[in-house]
């Protein structure tokens, strides 16, 4: 999620069931990409998680993650989190720091 360009209102429409993350990034999001891989071994999602954090060093923004309960007291720690949120569901906010230290945590796992 990225500041700075674009209308605020079209992703505000396109996000409506979404929390809003404002306070949570300290920005209001104008676009969003988004990285999806439909495989299912712990490959797969380690390379998802590090290209994600590769496409955020070029064009900056914020990952919106969602997580599984037991996921939220492992990613609390771990540098480049912006914060938290359980609704409507689990997920947490932070920088590509935080994406590839999550990537290299135990267990790590994204969400289908």
């Amino acid at each position: 999620m990225g500041p700075g360009f674009g209308d605020e209102s079209v992703f505000e429409a396109e996000h409506a069931d979404e929390v809003d993350p404002e306070p949570l990034i300290g920005f209001t999001p104008t676009h969003a990409v988004d990285v999806i891989a439909f495989r299912n071994s712990q490959v797969d999602h380690v390379v998802t998680a590090r290209l994600t954090a590769a496409i955020m060093d070029v064009i900056g923004g914020v990952v919106g993650a969602e997580l599984r309960e037991d996921q939220v007291p492992v990613v609390a720690g771990l540098p480049g989190v912006l914060g938290t949120t359980t609704d409507p569901w689990v997920a947490a906010y932070g920088s590509a720091e935080f994406l590839r230290a999550w990537a290299d945590a135990p267990g790590f796992r994204l969400l289908k």
